[in-house]
Order: C-alpha cells, then structure tokens, then sequence
C-alpha cells in the first residue's frame, strides 16, 4: 500500500486545482494510505481561539478552509469513467474542534440567532471510539471524510466548500470505513484528492462544523470502471444504496437525489420511472446531507435487503 503524506508538495488549503499535476499515479485497483491535517494547513491546534480562527478565515479570504491531501491520478481513467473508493479503514487524530463563527460572518443555519462566535475542543479516548462533551455527555465516534473529490470538469482553481458533480465538500456522514463512494470522472487521471475529517457529524451540520478533525491514516482502493455511468455521486454502504443531490436550493438538491435514485433503480432494477418513484416513497429516506456549505446536500437512502442484496 502506497503512503501519501500531507506535506507542502501535496496539500493545498482550500482549493482544488483541477490543472495541478499529480502527487502520486498509481494503476486501477492500487490501494494508498493517506494522511490528512486540520484545516487551514494544519494550524488549527488544540489551543486555538475563536480569535484565531476568524484571522485565519480573513487570512484566507476567497478560498474554504480545508486542508486537501493529493490529486493522485488512476491510469486508465478517462471522462465517462466512474472512480470506485472502497474505504477501508480510517485512523483519527487524538484531537477535534467545532467551530461557531460569530452571527455577524452569516454562517451556519442560524446566524441571526447565535451572536458570540465560540470554538470548543474535543480529546478522545485511547481507542478513538469516543470523546466528552462537557462533563455528563459521551458522543461516540463515527470518523469520515467530509472532503472526497475528483478532479472538476472546469479548469483552474475552485474553492472547497461548494461541493458539486465532482463530489468535494460532500459532509456525508455515511462515508465511514466499510462504504464504497462512486464518482464520476472528468478528467484523465481521475484526480483523487481528500480532505476535511469529520469525527462526528448529524445530517445538516447545522452550525457550519461538526467535530472536525484529521486523518492519520486513511486507506483507500480506487478502482476505474466503465461498466456504469453516472452524473452525480453515490454511495454503497453494507445495507444501502445512497444518491446524493446538489443545489444551492435544498428542495432541488431533494429532487436530484430523489431523481438519481430513481434512475439507479431503473438501471438496477428495471423498474419503471413509476415503480421507482413508488418504491423510494415506500422505503427510501430523504434525508438533509448539509445546509451550510452555499450549495446544499440532500440524500436519498434505499436498504439493499428489499431486493435481495446487503444485510
């Protein structure tokens, strides 16, 4: 397994860079380890201020926060592909943050009702499995990758917080060691790249974080396959199907997933539009990914067991 570290020649602090020559190229079906580290490259530390904060912000005017680890190029892949991530194992660091930006900045669902801007810190347990909010709260751990991309179909530098066709700043939850993310390709190469670790998250991320974090060690296959195609991401988990919907508007970000699964299950199935749309209302969840990242999230959920796949 192939070891990418997150050093100057690999990392770049909220933007993808579609043009950017690749940090590692590797053949269809290769697995890599890649490290990741908190936002702002890296200089979110354990002690930092919500005065620190909002300099770095300002530092970094223009462009997201996010510390993105690659591209790593996938020979073989070409524009119509689909790049398959089998996520294999995700390793925290010992440390988190949730951030609140003061209301005036206007982020977060509620800005107009949470005036202070604060920053709490969070250490977990040996093990990585929990941590402590306050004294009488135990929140477990459930660690991803907010940030999944290939590389977008536009050239130059884009910033990492609207997540798109490409994937990106995605913020699904579901993307935990064990799941599998489909993404379309747009380039040659693929263009791998990851950022932006979550150690907890519910759907929404409604104060603009969850408990970000880094990822030591995040082992991934990535494998080029043209036996399908799609126009947006999805998602595998052992007992799911997931599509996802984009849209500065949340209701036409729930109409994409609704309408992405619906041809999934058309192209798996055989199901008619009709039957499918029936189907999703029957067992499907539409669920809000995120509110908070300009263009927001929705995804549809649809459990394996109702045609004889999963658990």
């Amino acid at each position: 397994m192939i070891r990418v570290e997150a050093t100057p020649e690999s990392l770049r602090v909220g933007y993808f860079d579609a043009d950017a020559a690749p940090v590692l190229e590797i053949d269809s079906g290769d697995s890599v380890d890649v490290q990741t580290v908190t936002h702002w490259g890296g200089r979110l530390t354990p002690d930092a201020t919500i005065d620190d904060v909002v300099a770095l912000r300002e530092e970094f005017a223009g462009v997201g926060p996010h510390s993105v680890t690659g591209p790593i190029a996938v020979r073989g892949a070409r524009p119509g592909h689909v790049l398959k991530v089998d996520i294999l194992s995700l390793d925290l660091i010992d440390h988190g943050f949730n951030i609140n930006l003061p209301g005036t900045v206007g982020t977060g669902l509620l800005p107009e009702s949470i005036a202070e801007g604060a920053i709490r810190h969070f250490s977990f347990d040996d093990a990585r499995t929990t941590t402590r909010f306050g004294e009488d709260i135990t929140i477990d751990l459930q660690p991803f990758l907010g940030i999944m991309a290939v590389a977008p179909s536009e050239g130059g530098r884009l910033s990492t917080v609207p997540p798109g066709t490409f994937g990106g700043n995605m913020d699904l939850r579901e993307l935990t060691a064990g799941t599998t993310l489909y993404l379309p390709v747009w380039r040659d190469g693929a263009m791998f790249t990851v950022g932006d670790a979550h150690a907890r998250q519910g759907n929404g991320e409604v104060c603009l974080t969850a408990i970000e974090s880094a990822i030591e060690s995040a082992k991934m296959t990535l494998t080029v396959t043209d036996e399908f195609r799609i126009d947006s991401p999805m998602a595998e988990t052992p007992t799911h199907w997931i599509t996802m919907g984009m849209d500065p508007d949340l209701l036409i970000a729930s109409k994409k997933a609704v309408t992405n699964m619906i041809a999934f299950l058309h192209s798996r199935l055989g199901l008619s539009e009709t039957d499918a749309y029936g189907l999703c209302s029957m067992v499907g969840d539409l669920s809000v990914t995120q509110v908070v990242n300009v263009t927001r999230g929705a995804h549809m959920s649809v459990p394996k067991h109702v045609f004889g796949e999963g658990v």
